[in-house]
């Protein structure tokens, strides 16, 4: 796993992994302690968004793995079903190549949006790009 350095705006710039059995359920949740930039305190529905969820080994107690997204819907349910389907691939034995990467705007904290491309040792794809509401008003 490789996460990206941060950028001159303190952002996380992405991640990415070769994700395989032994990591899922292996990261954590994402720490109170890190503001990421753009956060809030959680105003208007904001969330610490890992780039690399939890559940497939991300760390939420790295600061270049966690995002300002929307809670509802950006993080959970969107994210959240796509991190499953990755999840799912794993379980049925492939190992994915996965990457993640926050979109700014100029100087914008919070990314407008995450791409993710997935890519599975047995074919399963996904090259998906999730809006933040936050920023997509």
């Amino acid at each position: 796993m490789s996460y990206g350095a941060l950028d001159t705006f303190g952002r996380p710039t992405g991640v990415s992994a070769t994700i395989t059995r032994d990591m899922l359920g292996t990261g954590s949740p994402a720490s109170r302690s890190i503001i990421p930039p753009g956060f809030e305190g959680g105003a208007t529905g904001q969330a610490r968004g890992h780039l690399l969820g939890n559940q497939l080994g991300g760390s939420g107690s790295d600061a270049r793995n966690l995002v300002t997204i929307q809670q509802n819907p950006a993080n959970t349910p969107v994210m959240r079903g796509y991190e499953n389907q990755v999840r799912s691939a794993v379980e049925q034995g492939q190992a994915v190549r996965y990457s993640a990467t926050p979109i700014y705007n100029g100087s914008d904290l919070a990314p407008h949006g995450i791409t993710i491309n997935a890519s599975g040792s047995q074919g399963f794809t996904l090259d998906v790009t999730i809006l933040n509401p936050l920023l997509n008003r």
